[in-house]
């Protein structure tokens, strides 16, 4: 036999390489890829989307986290087609909570823009009992990753958690629309609208100009 390369081998190599690459890709993305309608995580498209809205704010990737049975946080994202990206992040330390707050200067549906104001605080003792009130309410871990209401343009609203080790997103198109009692978003918006609240961010999202929350 000669002393070329097999084909056979050369393809096994290729595809382990191809694998090798795919999962630090995945490793490196900010959210899971749901391999099926109504599985964890969001669509490739999503995930890239929001992705660089995140990467641009130096947000980590929650996934990471579950790595740390004790970690506890959640963050919310909301990316309106013609408005400002938005990000509220807490993290639970003892009994006490921090808040980080993010915006960027572009459009969530375009280019989201850079950086434009970033606040880190520590929310009282009374503002933590009543976060986590909120948190214990939304039962945010049995929530569905979507529903029905999907359309296009209108903001989109990513909620992530990570708690006792596990990791869950849930992705709502204008929450704050469609008859939010109807599509039993009543607590999840309690939860966001509080986050905005103590972000202090001198902008509440908008879309075209309109107050979302």
């Amino acid at each position: 036999m000669s002393g070329g390369r097999n084909p056979v081998k050369n393809i096994i190599l290729i595809s382990a390489l191809w694998c090798t690459t795919a999962l630090a890709f995945a490793d490196d993305s900010y959210f899971p890829i749901k391999t099926k309608a109504g599985g964890e995580g969001v669509s490739e498209f999503e995930s890239n989307w929001y992705g660089k809205a995140l990467e641009r704010m130096n947000e980590p990737r929650l996934p990471g986290f579950t790595k740390d049975v004790n970690a506890d946080i959640y963050r919310i994202m909301i990316l309106p087609t013609w408005g400002n990206p938005i990000v509220v992040r807490v993290q639970r330390h003892g009994e006490l909570y921090s808040l980080s707050s993010r915006r960027l200067d572009g459009q969530g549906g375009y280019d989201p823009g850079k950086l434009a104001e970033s606040k880190d605080i520590e929310l009282s003792a009374d503002e933590s009992k009543s976060l986590a009130v909120l948190i214990q309410n939304l039962n945010f871990f049995q929530l569905p990753a979507e529903d029905r209401v999907r359309g296009f343009d209108g903001d989109q609203w990513i909620v992530e958690g990570v708690s006792q080790g596990k990791y869950h997103v849930a992705v709502r198109w204008c929450a704050n629309s469609y008859d939010p009692e109807k599509r039993k978003l009543t607590t999840f918006l309690a939860l966001c609208r509080f986050l905005l609240n103590k972000s202090t961010l001198s902008e509440r999202p908008t879309n075209k100009g309109h107050k979302l929350i």
